[in-house]
């Protein structure tokens, strides 16, 4: 089965970037493809050491737990770029499970070779250019769920997402603002009493944008969006 997926892939690969820098590790098998069907989970919270994939085909999803239980979206991650427990080599570690959103394919690499790797400027370079931002962003995401209400989080995520309101389920959006049922069920509820929104469940509508920009005014500077 490896010799079918690494037949089918052999091209694409040798046509990345960081391929000249992989390409013996891979001749050996040391980097080794995987290809795995969708709600796969391609690494544990559980799961030692750095975990790290690059991804060929697919995307997937970075998830925690809060302290509380609630499960929150950190990251999404397409083709073409590097995923894993990043966070855990800025001595940090955010407990996070990483799922195949869509099916996938994808390289893994060893923690002593991906570490021997980074050593090449070259490599290292590709590598903190594909989850700098990203890191940074997933550091950002956790701090505000402390910093800021429920109803701040929420209306930045509807200001961002309007569209939302009406195509994701209420717990999908629960995911990715990374609040309880519960806090997202009282928030819209709330709003729709203030007119803030309009309509029903699965069909509500910002109706006063302006309010809803006021409610999010602290935290919009906090993203550094105006």
């Amino acid at each position: 089965m490896y010799e079918r997926i690494w037949a089918n892939w052999q091209d694409f690969v040798e046509k990345l970037d960081i391929y000249p820098m992989i390409r013996p590790y891979l001749e050996t098998s040391q980097i080794t493809i995987h290809e795995v069907p969708a709600k796969t989970c391609i690494s544990n919270a559980a799961d030692e050491g750095y975990r790290i994939v690059y991804i060929l085909q697919g995307s997937v999803k970075v998830v925690s737990l809060t302290y509380r239980g609630i499960r929150i979206l950190l990251d999404e991650i397409g083709v073409g770029s590097f995923s894993g427990h990043i966070s855990c080599m800025r001595g940090y570690s955010f407990d996070a499970n990483i799922i195949a959103e869509t099916p996938c394919v994808y390289l893994e690499f060893p923690d002593q070779l991906f570490c021997h790797l980074m050593e090449n400027p070259a490599f290292a370079l590709e590598f903190y250019r594909s989850t700098s931002s990203r890191t940074y962003q997933m550091y950002r995401k956790v701090l505000s769920l402390t910093l800021f209400t429920a109803e701040e989080n929420t209306a930045m995520y509807c200001l961002m997402h309007p569209a939302r309101l009406k195509s994701y389920t209420l717990d999908e959006i629960c995911e990715e603002i990374g609040i309880s049922r519960r806090s997202l069920c009282y928030v819209l509820k709330k709003w729709r009493k203030e007119g803030i929104l309009k309509g029903k469940e699965k069909r509500d509508r910002i109706a006063d944008h302006e309010q809803l920009m006021q409610i999010a005014e602290h935290i919009r500077q906090f993203y550094d969006i105006p």
